[in-house]
């Protein structure tokens, strides 16, 4: 239940969808000046949301400042990669792994493990389809990998999760089965790393974050 209702507010959060709500709002208004107010509340939102550098500056605010690649200096035992790095319905997709908009975290952790700045790799995410019809990401991100050079003894796969509290909660499960030791490397975007470390910090693991393709970008003088 919790899944359904994590996708519910997602759909409604998005500001897109704030936007066509308010403009259908003006179509079937029937009072002129409730028509005139839903659209030009529809215009705000739509100029509001896509504008540039309002989004650079909240990029700015939101996004965590953590760790880089040439600061690790001690290999790290596990990266916990997060999900959500693939479009698994993107064609063709029978010879090749397609990156989604989050491609860096997979990247990223790459080219981590293939520096030896990680030994293992531990790839939690299922499916995200309220149907489960899709394939788990873990299980296809795990030949991927392989193919660029990462032994299979190196992987660890958690292929159930479907949100970013599962994600904590059945990674937890999979270090305490396994009896792994050392530090752990969370990984995952930067505008998601808030949420991804309050649920891991709820379980009790001990980690280092990683922030990849962060939204922000160098823009006058910010």
């Amino acid at each position: 239940m919790f899944f359904f209702f994590s996708k519910v507010l997602f759909f409604l959060i998005q500001p897109i969808n704030w936007t066509l709500a308010l403009s259908l709002l003006s179509w079937f208004a029937k009072r002129p000046k409730r028509k005139k107010q839903y659209l030009v509340a529809s215009i705000i939102c739509l100029l509001f949301f896509t504008n540039a550098m309002l989004l650079n500056v909240v990029a700015h605010w939101w996004e965590v400042e953590t760790l880089t690649a040439d600061q690790i200096t001690t290999p790290f035992e596990v990266a916990i990669l997060l999900g959500g790095h693939s479009d698994l319905e993107v064609l063709p997709n029978h010879d090749r792994y397609n990156l989604g908009t989050s491609g860096n975290r997979i990247s990223h952790t790459l080219e981590l493990y293939l520096q030896g700045k990680v030994k293992k790799i531990l790839l939690t995410g299922g499916s995200g389809d309220l149907r489960q019809k899709r394939p788990s990401e873990s299980v296809e991100a795990t030949a991927f990998l392989q193919r660029m050079g990462v032994k299979l003894e190196d992987i660890l796969i958690e292929p159930k999760a479907r949100n970013t509290r599962e994600n904590a909660v059945f990674t937890a499960n999979l270090l305490s089965q396994d009896s792994l030791s050392g530090q752990y490397l969370l990984i995952t975007s930067a505008f998601h790393l808030p949420r991804a470390r309050a649920c891991f910090d709820k379980v009790g693991i001990q980690y280092v974050p990683y922030a990849t393709d962060h939204w922000s970008k160098k823009c006058n003088g910010i």
